[in-house]
């Protein structure tokens, strides 16, 4: 068995606590990406999961086995950093058997192993090359053979494509998703800050904020079903359009007051609309792709009077910065024809994409994903949760 368990995981560094009360659950054989913005906590989570960082408060177990007290080399970890960190005056073959030679391992399948990594990864034809006379890519593709020698229970990596290019990144991030497809029984702890990576790659992805797990969910559930407004406006690029709004609930229906338009959400939150919620006010999200151009003759009353302040042309789309009375939405409109600044248009949202969040704890309405509200708690050194 190689799930993972983090058990009212703390992490202080002197009186400041930087992991607040983790705790997830990782399956057997399943990628899952710790994103978040710097200072959450990802990393500091992968090192204590590796033995790299012992935590204050709380157990961390592999299977059935507390590795929380139990030395890095004997946890049966593989871990790739951020830097390549290869030997500069040894070959890739040197390199990979590196590990297995001073750990003692038996050499008489060393040679096997070594070929059957460097052909998973493509990497055969470089054995007899040097770290200097490879590219970025390829010195990657050294690290993980490096970290895959050992056929470790667990697989952890530290943002390992930050230091590629944007092509390259896209290209490693397939391989990775490949790599980790062949490796049924392996499961994999991906660390990033890069949300577009981590919705691409991982089969869960846990999103981190101030130390505080928020939310995990698959990438599309974290996308359709944000539970708080950091997880809604970190997840999605451009980030989640939020304006002030108001919520009516009369009976069975509910509606919603927001950049003029008077909207029925009912279908919307039928069913999920946490209990006690009644008229008041609301933030209400939308997404750029859920906001567009009117057209046709449809609803006067659903159009949106706006004047255009930005255009980004991406290459694929345009995506408008545009002011609404007092506030700034982004919207993604068609490639042609391209508003300039100072265009009046009109624009419509989707109703069934609405997200309603409360104004003063900022967590989601909607029932599915409602977040229990936690409170970042900061303890003097000397104390414990």
């Amino acid at each position: 068995m190689s799930g993972i368990r983090f058990e009212s995981i703390w992490k202080f560094f002197d009186a400041n606590a930087v992991v607040t009360d983790l705790n997830l659950d990782i399956r057997e054989g399943e990628f899952l990406v710790l994103v978040g913005p710097s200072g959450c906590g990802k990393t500091t989570s992968l090192r204590m999961l590796a033995g790299l960082e012992r935590p204050s408060h709380g157990r961390i177990w592999i299977g059935d086995r507390d590795v929380t007290d139990v030395p890095t080399g004997e946890r049966d970890v593989s871990m790739v950093f951020q830097s390549y960190a290869l030997y500069p005056n040894m070959n890739v073959y040197k390199n990979l058997a590196f590990g297995p030679r001073v750990r003692k391992e038996p050499r008489a399948n060393l040679d096997q192993r070594i070929n059957e990594v460097a052909e998973l990864l493509q990497i055969r034809h470089l054995l007899k090359r040097a770290p200097v006379a490879l590219s970025g890519g390829q010195r990657q593709r050294v690290a993980l053979g490096r970290a895959l020698i050992r056929e470790p229970r667990v697989f952890l990596m530290d943002e390992p494509l930050s230091n590629l290019d944007a092509a390259l990144r896209v290209q490693m991030r397939s391989e990775l998703i490949r790599l980790h497809h062949r490796l049924e029984a392996t499961t994999t702890v991906y660390v990033t800050h890069d949300q577009v990576e981590a919705l691409t790659m991982g089969d869960r992805v846990a999103v981190l904020k101030d130390g505080v797990l928020l939310q995990v969910d698959s990438a599309n559930d974290l996308y359709e079903y944000p539970g708080s407004v950091f997880v809604g406006e970190f997840i999605g690029s451009p980030k989640m359009n939020l304006v002030e709004g108001t919520l009516n609930v009369s009976g069975a229906t509910v509606t919603v007051e927001v950049l003029r338009v008077h909207a029925d959400v009912t279908d919307r939150v039928t069913g999920r609309l946490a209990d006690g919620v009644a008229t008041g006010p609301v933030l209400v999200g939308i997404r750029p792709h859920d906001l567009h151009l009117a057209s046709g003759a449809g609803n006067e009353s659903s159009r949106i009077p706006a004047r255009v302040d930005v255009s980004e042309h991406t290459g694929t789309e345009v995506f408008v910065t545009a002011d609404v009375g007092d506030s700034h939405v982004v919207a993604r409109l068609p490639r042609a024809p391209i508003p300039e600044s100072g265009d009046r248009v009109e624009l419509v949202f989707d109703r069934d994409c609405v997200h309603l969040f409360d104004p003063e704890s900022k967590l989601s309405l909607l029932g599915r994903h409602r977040q229990r509200e936690r409170v970042a708690v900061r303890f003097e050194s000397s104390q414990q949760p």
